[in-house]
């Protein structure tokens, strides 16, 4: 679960990003952040993982382990893709078989096997968009975040992401995307809007 009480968040010059922020992500809920840029949505996920500190209000995250997306992809570019994958997870203190079978399953399961021995820098920006995400979900997080997780992505692939990420929700992780994606409103549970003054945005709405 992810849990935000009257969060306020500044940047490096001391103005506020976004100011008194509620949200609750619960397991098996995807909840959709949009917001114009410069908003809010790459700090808002920044700091759900520990990377920015709020100034007032309390972040509530329910497990050691997040499986993070973000924009950049965060890839080690002198390790294969398979390394990339693999490495995180026996880091985590997965047995190196199991991590082997997970590393497999997720390169198939995003269409990466491919190029599973190549260097990052081998390969292109979708199918690195789709390493990180493999990366993020091979061992079923609790949680996940997702900052912008198909804005690299044709619509084969994004149409699969999306599958996975609301596959995940349903077994029950907790997931965060952040997007300025309409039709990825079509899968939220929820969804709250940065752009929306605190004083406007009294919840986040939800969808069917």
């Amino acid at each position: 679960m992810i849990d935000l009480t009257a969060v306020t968040v500044h940047d490096t010059l001391g103005q506020p990003i976004f100011t008194d922020l509620d949200l609750r992500v619960s397991s098996t809920q995807i909840l959709i952040v949009m917001g114009h840029a410069g908003s809010g949505k790459s700090a808002l996920i920044d700091l759900c993982r520990g990377q920015l500190d709020a100034v007032a209000g309390t972040v509530r995250i329910d497990t050691d382990h997040c499986g993070v997306i973000t924009q950049t992809y965060d890839l080690c570019e002198s390790l294969t893709v398979a390394e990339n994958v693999l490495l995180p997870l026996i880091a985590r203190g997965v047995a190196f078989a199991d991590a082997r079978r997970l590393t497999g399953e997720a390169l198939e399961t995003f269409g990466v096997t491919a190029v599973a021995n190549h260097l990052i820098d081998e390969i292109s920006g979708g199918q690195r968009q789709r390493v990180a995400i493999a990366r993020a979900t091979a061992d079923h997080p609790a949680v996940i975040l997702a900052d912008e997780p198909t804005s690299a992505l044709d619509p084969k692939n994004r149409e699969i992401v999306l599958d996975q990420l609301r596959h995940a929700a349903d077994d029950g992780a907790a997931v965060l995307i952040t997007t300025n994606d309409n039709q990825l409103a079509e899968m939220a549970d929820v969804i709250i809007d940065l752009s929306v003054p605190a004083t406007r945005r009294s919840a986040a709405r939800s969808q069917g």
